[in-house]
């Protein structure tokens, strides 16, 4: 998970990739109905293509798919849905540091293909390729 992770590695806390499995369906637990995934950029600064002043306040909430999928796992652990469902989280923040990723780099992906990152403010769909992936 090479993408998802550089995403992560400027941080002081490295990134996590979480996954639940729920099983409705026991008696099928290789029948896997119902994916979601979602994007958890706990911070944003941008990484070193830096956020202006006016844009970087309110990138807490860049985790907003993440938190659509966690309302989601609460819903079906109380519906308790007879499917087999399963949530993944991304969390990463994209952070500055002296091993935060750079304009320029290429990274290969957890699926194989190679990606050139033109900016570091591009964060999510790296986030998401690999988690995708994973799922």
């Amino acid at each position: 998970m090479n993408l998802f992770y550089n995403v992560g590695k400027g941080a002081q806390v490295a990134p996590r990739c979480v996954v639940v499995h729920y099983q409705g369906d026991p008696d099928n637990k290789d029948n896997i109905e119902i994916a979601l995934v979602g994007k958890g950029v706990t911070f944003d600064t941008g990484g070193l293509n830096l956020k202006p002043t006016g844009f970087m306040e309110d990138m807490y909430g860049d985790k907003g798919g993440a938190c659509a999928v966690a309302g989601a796992l609460h819903g079906a652990l109380q519906l308790r849905p007879k499917k087999n469902i399963i949530f993944a989280f991304g969390f990463a923040e994209n952070a500055i540091g002296k091993h935060a990723y750079k304009p320029g780099d290429i990274i290969k992906s957890m699926k194989g293909l190679t990606v050139e990152i033109g900016n570091t403010d591009a964060e999510g769909r790296l986030v998401l390729a690999d988690t995708f992936t994973y799922v």
